[in-house]
């Protein structure tokens, strides 16, 4: 019976740290207010374009000839009016992301696999580059030191997937009272009728749509 307690306490604790995890990847972070009024930059932020992820069977070719060619066109107009240009690219840390990622989605963007560098089909060249391991790229604190550095005050976001990291970095975003832009011919979404609330969403939240 000691034996039966212990296998149901294992299984129980697996259950709710595997629902912390999922929890902790999804959740917009906070942190201190920014002065907008003295960040008069903009920057442009490409998230996720790893080619683990653009070669996903969800996209159409047209979805990806449409979404880099708008990416694009948007680094070109950054580098012209001397914008940063942000890249942020996602690698699951801990070994029961890794694990459950393996299992359920190929292994693409776990640690060692070959596919996290940014698509070569995108031929940017980044300001500055940031690897997170959830979906808001204000996890990773350097991206809120760079942007203080650089003045920034204005983000606009393009990428992948519009519901879940570009959705949460736009939270984190505004949460720190950055203004919001999306591009939503540069952004991929897996499920747009989904997309179409998490707008909705963000639009009431303050984000700007272009």
């Amino acid at each position: 019976m000691t034996i039966i307690w212990i296998v149901v306490a294992a299984l129980t604790a697996c259950v709710l740290y595997v629902i912390w995890d999922i929890r902790r990847i999804g959740k917009p972070t906070t942190g201190p207010q920014i002065n907008l009024s003295a960040r008069t930059e903009t920057a442009l932020l490409v998230i996720d374009m790893q080619v683990d992820f653009t070669t996903l069977p969800t996209w159409t070719e047209s979805d990806l000839q449409q979404n880099f060619a708008q990416i694009s066109a948007s680094t070109s107009n950054a580098q012209h009016s001397g914008m940063p240009i942000i890249v942020v690219r996602h690698v699951f840390q801990g070994w029961l992301a890794n694990l459950l990622n393996g299992l359920f989605n190929n292994g693409r963007g776990n640690n060692g696999s070959d596919g996290l560098g940014l698509d070569p089909r995108l031929s940017l060249t980044p300001s500055a580059e940031f690897v997170k391991s959830v979906g808001d790229a204000f996890s990773v604190p350097e991206l809120d030191r760079y942007l203080a550095e650089h003045n920034v005050g204005h983000l606009i976001l393009t990428g992948l997937d519009g519901c879940h990291c570009v959705n949460k970095t736009a939270q984190g975003a505004r949460n720190r009272g950055y203004q919001v832009s999306i591009d939503p011919a540069a952004v991929l979404a897996a499920n747009p009728k989904q997309w179409s609330k998490v707008k909705d969403d963000l639009s009431t939240a303050g984000v700007e749509f272009l």
